[in-house]
């Protein structure tokens, strides 16, 4: 059963949690000091926290989990989506969070946001991804994450990178760890290839 957007930032994306295993991934890997940063499928606003209020954008479909969001963070922007237009101009971007999301969306509509993120990506623009991952090493890891997870599209690294490579993005993977002793993560950025 799904939670209401306040229990599940509360109890699922708590501060430390996302702190930990999102936050810092991020950090240590860009440096995102004056970088304008659109938050993909931003959800209620967990990760709007390390960028400056004027430089993020966050948008989703959502508009519960958008509504919360404003509340919790009055100071940072965020926007309702129709899932098919990004509301951005042009090479608006330097980068787009990607955190948990795509496992939530079927492979058809992600190249269709492929396209999207190129439009919308600045030159030398990148996405930074972070998702949960099967990994056939870890069964157990597994059949918890689709037993859990409410997002009905888990793919293993390679389908995830497939997707962007088929998009024409060069992929860099930085890194792949347990979270929570049950999560399979998968880190990665992806550039649009010129």
């Amino acid at each position: 059963m799904p939670l209401s957007p306040r229990m599940y930032h509360w109890f699922v994306r708590p501060q430390w949690f996302t702190k930990k295993y999102i936050h810092e991934h991020i950090q240590n890997g860009f440096h995102l000091e004056n970088k304008d940063i659109l938050d993909f499928g931003s959800g209620t606003g967990a990760n709007c926290s390390i960028c400056r209020p004027d430089i993020y954008l966050g948008i989703e479909p959502d508009r519960e989990r958008v509504n919360l969001a404003k509340r919790i963070y009055p100071n940072h922007h965020f926007m309702h989506f129709d899932e098919k237009t990004i509301p951005a101009q042009d090479h608006s971007f330097d980068y787009i969070f990607v955190i948990a999301v795509l496992h939530h969306i079927h492979d058809e509509q992600i190249k269709d946001y492929l396209l999207e993120f190129e439009r919308i990506l600045k030159p030398g623009g990148e996405i930074i991804v972070l998702e949960p991952y099967l990994c056939e090493r870890k069964p157990l890891n597994n059949r918890f994450m689709n037993w859990y997870d409410d997002g009905e599209y888990i793919r293993n690294e390679d389908g995830y990178l497939d997707l962007f490579h088929a998009g024409k993005y060069k992929c860099q993977v930085l890194k792949k760890f347990t979270k929570c002793f049950l999560y399979n993560e998968v880190f990665f950025s992806a550039k649009p290839i010129v």
